[in-house]
């Protein structure tokens, strides 16, 4: 039975940090200095052939093999289905048993239809991952007066835990939907898979996601509740006099001049505006309001808890801290409500990943 390490392809060992190369080599008992190129290629050198020496090599690097900085799709099943027996199915539909070998497919045979490559257990029953290669695009090289071409493939990571019924793609939402396909048609259909709207138990409301993961808000994107179909230019200068007339209070304190140019506002809005919060008239000409902060919460700003009421959100940036290996380790994601995805802007770990979904998926 293959393991994580079993899996693995030079393309991830280039994608580890430089020091994590540098442990591994350690490890291996290679030189460890040079650039990250030169580390990867003794690594894979060292390892590619050899199960033992993968399991060995990569084994304190394990959680961040198929993880990194990725996003994150997740799929449920429908009505009273459930996911036990799935592993069996793929290996019966399968032209080969990819729990036990990596099959590469011919260069010239790859398509932009994710193809299944390999699996490795997880550390629960029932836990297990798949690995779908695919053409994502094709490389030019130039030489002279001569151009030859060649496929370009990416590797997509599929998560199962069948016991929670939790089906998790690990890769750009557009794939992740082609790769959800394809493990469909290993398994001949026999069960329903549908795309899990992250935010539906949120109301799209992104705070209340942070909450759940015990994070902060640190940025948001959101449009304005109000959209003022006739919103005229006299109506617009209103509220840019309204913005004057305090600025200029503010300077010279003149209590008249305030209230001239709040009472040539109001005529100007006319009566369909004078029931609407000023706030939100201000946001109606907007099409998008982003805010953003370094080091704290969003939330408890003034200008943002003042704009709040006036805004829905349409995705957000979140910061939260998880303990690995004794010490805290923060982690920021990018939550898409358009993309229905968590983008892990921080490289994750697979522990990363597991809080995000014990926390917002699988409850």
């Amino acid at each position: 039975m293959l393991t994580i390490q079993n899996t693995v392809l030079l393309s991830d060992v280039l994608k580890l940090p430089k020091q994590t190369l540098k442990d591994i080599c350690t490890d291996l008992d290679l030189p460890n200095d040079g650039l990250a190129g030169d580390l990867s290629e003794r690594i894979w050198v060292k390892i590619s052939k050899d199960r033992v020496l993968q399991n060995l090599g990569l084994k304190n690097c394990k959680d961040k093999l198929l993880a990194g900085r990725t996003s994150v799709t997740w799929y449920s099943i429908e009505g009273t289905e459930t996911l036990d027996g799935m592993k069996e199915l793929i290996i019966e539909n399968n032209d080969f048993n990819p729990f036990e070998k990596v099959v590469i497919p011919p260069r010239d045979t790859l398509t932009s239809t994710p193809i299944l490559i390999s699996g490795a257990q997880g550390e629960e029953e029932g836990e297990y991952y798949l690995r779908f290669m695919y053409k994502s695009g094709v490389i030019r090289d130039i030489y002279g007066e001569e151009m030859t071409t060649r496929p370009k493939s990416s590797v997509g990571n599929v998560y199962i835990n069948e016991k929670k019924n939790c089906i998790e793609i690990r890769t750009e939402p557009k794939v992740a939907e082609r790769i959800a396909g394809s493990l469909a048609s290993l398994i001949r259909q026999q069960i329903s898979l549908s795309e899990t709207v992250i935010m539906a138990p949120y109301g799209s409301d992104v705070e209340l996601l942070a909450d759940d993961l015990k994070g902060e808000l640190i940025d948001a994107v959101a449009k304005p509740e109000l959209f003022v179909e006739e919103f005229t230019q006299d109506q617009g200068e209103a509220v840019v006099g309204i913005l004057s007339a305090l600025d200029t209070f503010f300077e010279d304190e003149d209590i008249n001049k305030l209230q001239i140019g709040l009472l040539d506002a109001k005529q100007r809005f006319g009566d369909d505006l004078l029931t609407v919060p000023f706030t939100a008239i201000i946001l109606a000409g907007m099409e998008k309001v982003g805010m953003g902060v370094t080091g704290r919460d969003l939330r408890g700003l003034p200008l943002y808890d003042s704009l709040r009421p006036y805004l829905q959100h349409q995705g957000g940036f979140i910061r939260f801290e998880i303990k690995e290996d004794g010490v805290m380790k923060p982690y920021t994601i990018r939550v898409g409500l358009t993309t229905n995805s968590i983008v892990f802007l921080t490289p994750a770990t697979e522990s990363a990943i597991r809080y995000v979904r014990d926390n917002v998926i699988v409850r």
